[in-house]
Formats: C-alpha cells, structure tokens, sequence
C-alpha cells in the first residue's frame, strides 16, 4: 500500500534489526486527531455509509480510489475528541491498521514487506509484546497483523477495481457539496468524485447485469446513502465532541 498519510517514519521490519521490539496497541487516537480523510475499501461500504460521507478521488497517475471524509476543516478529524477517543461507531480499517502497513517490494510488486512507524510510541525495546521469537519467528500478535495486512491489500486491490469499473462506465462525476449548518456556519466540498443517479439508472442492461452479479450495486448505493451524512459531519466540525451527548444515529 502506497499511503503513508500517519506514517512519520515507516521503516520496514527486520527480524535482526528488531529482534528484540516491542509492541503495545495504541490506547487513544490522537495520532489521527488532523486527518481529514482516510482510504476506504468497498467491503467496508455498507458500515462505514452511516457515518462518513464515501467519495471517490483520483490520484495523480489516474488511479481510482474511494476515500471516507472524516472532516470539512483542515487538520481537525471531526471524530477524534479532546481526549483522542474515536467517536463514531465504526473505525475505517486505514485506522486500525496503524502502526503496521504493506510496503511494496521494488521490483517485485505481487510482494511486500511489513513496515511499521518507527516514530509510533507503540514501540519499545523494553515492555510490550515481542513482535519476534528468539529464533526470530514472528510471534502471534505480529502475525495477527500480517493477516489483517493481507486482507487489507486483497480488499484495497477490490476497491481499484470497482472504482475502475465505475470509471470505465462514466458514473464518475465531480460534484460541488455546499452545507449551511443551522449556527448558517457554511462547509464546502469541491470536485468530489460521486456516482451520477441519472447515468447509473441508465446503465446498459449487460454492464447493470455485471455490476449486480459482482456485487458492485450494493456498494454504490451504500455511497450514494452516504452522501447523506455531510450535513451531520458539518454538525461535528469544529465542536467538543461530548461522546455521551451524540445520539445513535450520528454515530
């Protein structure tokens, strides 16, 4: 995986060179706490579209990917509080894989190895759970987070391929989303990529056909529900988030 966004020092792990690291889970999510928005897979659709508006961006090289806004002001993630709790229910998989990631392999891209952020006080080389054996085996917490790695990158590649597939069918637009909270503070989102209503109704019978059969329908109508959740997003921006004070259905 190439997004590093939380990653101050990635380093890949090296079963010498970390014989003896350490690792704790972290206790709070303060290392997020000015991510506006994180990599979204489509398996993680239908949870995440009641939460988090689900968008579509585009990389530079042209790559298609699905994103989960977290914030409509910089460097404040409206679902972290004070207190670095994760306020909403349901925590995008970008998330919870810190401080773990896949880096790629040069020169062999169907391979990667297993990096983590060197600057993550996670790690130590004194208390914590040994991530390696004294024969330098990885132990059960590290290989733990090698399977969650892999499902990730299985799931990650999925996600390219849908949001690939919604290009090619030209359902892709940009779209201006303009909120008016009811304090009148305005939000404003610009050239967000969203599936077109009209073009996906008009979808020709066969490329409909493969989209439902591949389970692409469910997806995209889990992103446009989630289009829903901007105005509740802008009623978090910018606020002491109270977790108790937060109803069930803004979570």
């Amino acid at each position: 995986m190439t997004d590093l966004l939380l990653y101050e020092r990635p380093v890949r792990l090296n079963r010498f060179a970390h014989a003896d690291l350490r690792y704790t889970p972290p206790t709070d999510f303060m290392f997020c706490r000015a991510v506006m928005a994180v990599p979204l897979m489509a398996v993680e659709f239908p949870t995440a579209c009641r939460q988090y508006p689900i968008v579509f961006v585009q990389a530079p090289d042209g790559t298609l990917g699905a994103q989960a806004v977290l914030s409509l002001v910089a460097d404040d993630n409206a679902f972290v509080d004070h207190q670095g709790r994760w306020t909403a229910t349901y925590i995008p998989a970008a998330i919870r894989r810190y401080p773990f990631v896949l880096a790629e392999i040069v020169g062999n891209p169907s391979d990667f190895d297993v990096a983590v952020d060197e600057a993550s006080p996670c790690f130590s080389r004194d208390h914590g759970q040994a991530l390696f054996s004294p024969e330098g085996e990885p132990e059960p917490i590290l290989k733990a987070q090698i399977q969650f790695l892999q499902a990730v990158l299985q799931e990650h590649r999925r996600t390219l391929q849908f949001a690939r597939a919604l290009g090619d069918a030209g359902l892709l637009v940009p779209r201006a989303v303009d909120i008016v909270r009811a304090d009148q503070k305005r939000f404003g989102v610009r050239d967000a990529l969203v599936v077109d209503e009209a073009k996906l109704v008009a979808l020709p019978a066969p490329t409909a056909q493969a989209f439902l059969a591949s389970g692409y329908l469910g997806w995209i109508y889990a992103h446009l529900l989630s289009l829903q959740c901007f105005l509740p997003l802008a009623n978090r921006t910018g606020q002491t988030v109270d977790e108790d004070a937060i109803p069930w259905w803004g979570k």
